[in-house]
This record gives C-alpha cells, structure tokens and sequence, in this order.
C-alpha cells in the first residue's frame, strides 16, 4: 500500500493515548486533533505526531470529517484515542495492493471492546469503518455513530485485523459507567430520534430493555464470561431504558436537546 495518514481526534487521553500513537507508527502521517484537554494528552500528542491541532469540539461526526480534512494523503485511518491499531491490522493494512485499494472506498475492521480492563465477548465483532479514500467515502450523519460509508455498496471490503478499544485505560469503574457521560450521549440519540419522528411508548420501555438483556447475555453469550458479563448484559438494558426514557420525556416536553459541547 502507498502512503497512509491516521487521525486521531481525543480529549483527555493520557493513560491510552501514547499506546495509540505506538500503534501506528508505521504510518506515513499522524495527525492528532485535540479537543480541549486538561490532563497530559498535548505533551504526549506533541511527542508522536507529525501535526498537533487544538480544536474546538465540533461533534462525534464533524470533528472526524475536520480531522480528515488536515491529512497529506489520500487514505486515512481514523482512530480515536482510546483505540489502537492490532500489528496484524497494521501488517495487513500495508500488503494492500494497487487493485484492492482502487476497487474499493472504505475498508471495514473488527473492534475489540474493554471495560475495566476485560475484553467484552458480547460486543464483538463491532465492525468500524475505519481505513478510508477521503474522497470517496460519505459520511453518515449520525449523532454517535461516526460511519464512513462507501460510494457504492459493493465498494466496501472487510479486513481480518483488529482495533483494540480501552484496552490500556485506568479509568477502572467508569469505564463501566459515567454517569454524566452516559446521560450526555444518550440525549444526543433521543434527540436524534425525536427529530426523526421516533416516539416512545409503552412497549419501548417494557419490552425493548429486556430484548437488549436478551441479545447481550445470551444470543452473543455474555453468559460465558460469568458475573462480568452479567453486567454487560444490565449495562446494555440500561443503556436502552434510558435512552427511551429521555425520548419519551422530549416528547412530553419535560426534556430540552443536549447542548453541552464537551460532550466526546
């Protein structure tokens, strides 16, 4: 494969950011956009990349598309800071041929999830588009999920290497749960929703949790990983029930849109 950028747009980082920026040190270009840190991230992010910005928090989806839009080449590989980049996805990534690479705008890749540093079986495969042509890719508009999609549908290829996802993070318990995080993102998708004309009704809060609970713990066998998967299983039921709940309450009325722009 010829010349490839990675972006990575983060905030707060430093305990995963310097294992993210090793990761991908094979790559021809590093460009970290900074969202407004308090902690060590800027010297760390100064240490490894080629291009350091500081940049005002534009959204999960915008803030990916400026970070694109600073990089030399052609493709990109966009990272967060909490992730890194498997040396089986970065040697296979780099065996990428001239054909490969034309006849297709966005390469897919699994991501492996950790939370309070266990990898979550239940979560995977977690595919993410991830290697990208800047030119060739749309981006979904979405309030979370930042998908990169291609032209065509058949312009799309699946990769067998991974990402890891907070594998390195100290954050221990809220990892599992930030409360205040968690209520900012889950009003970004109710409001995503309620724009949508989504509602909520009886059904939404009774049945859909337990459906979650369902899928996590035992269709993706959460069951297997003990009393932690029991609680990736909860987490998920939890996850639903409020973000129906916060729809309902706009619906009624009793809840204004999500604001904050820290929220990442």
């Amino acid at each position: 494969m010829g010349n490839v950028s990675v972006v990575i747009c983060c905030a707060n980082v430093a305990d995963t950011l310097e294992a993210a920026c090793r990761s991908v040190s094979w790559a021809d270009e590093l460009v970290v956009v900074d969202s407004g840190s308090s902690d060590a991230t800027a010297d760390i992010a100064r240490r490894f990349a080629t291009r350091y910005v500081l940049e005002p928090w534009r959204g999960y989806t915008e803030q990916k598309r400026f970070g694109t839009s600073l990089c030399r080449h052609e493709w990109i590989l966009v990272l967060d800071g909490d992730e890194e980049c498997s040396p089986e996805l970065a040697r296979e990534i780099s065996r990428l041929t001239a054909e490969s690479l034309e006849a297709h705008d966005v390469f897919l890749m699994r991501r492996r999830n950790y939370q309070m540093g266990r990898y979550v079986r239940a979560w995977s495969p977690d595919w993410q588009s991830r290697l990208i042509h800047r030119e060739r890719c749309r981006w979904a508009d979405e309030a979370l999920d930042d998908r990169r999609l291609p032209s065509h549908p058949s312009r799309v290829a699946r990769l067998r290497g991974w990402l890891a996802h907070k594998r390195c993070s100290q954050a221990g318990f809220a990892d599992y749960f930030d409360g205040k995080l968690a209520d900012a993102r889950l009003r970004l998708i109710a409001e995503q929703m309620y724009a949508r004309g989504r509602g909520c009704g009886w059904l939404d809060l009774l049945v859909r949790p337990a459906l979650a609970f369902v899928k996590f713990y035992f269709l993706k066998f959460g069951f297997l990983d003990g009393l932690f998967g029991l609680l990736i299983a909860q987490k998920a039921a939890m996850a639903v029930q409020l973000k129906y709940a916060a729809l309902w309450a706009m619906q009624k009325g009793r809840l204004k849109p999500a604001d904050d722009p820290t929220v990442r």
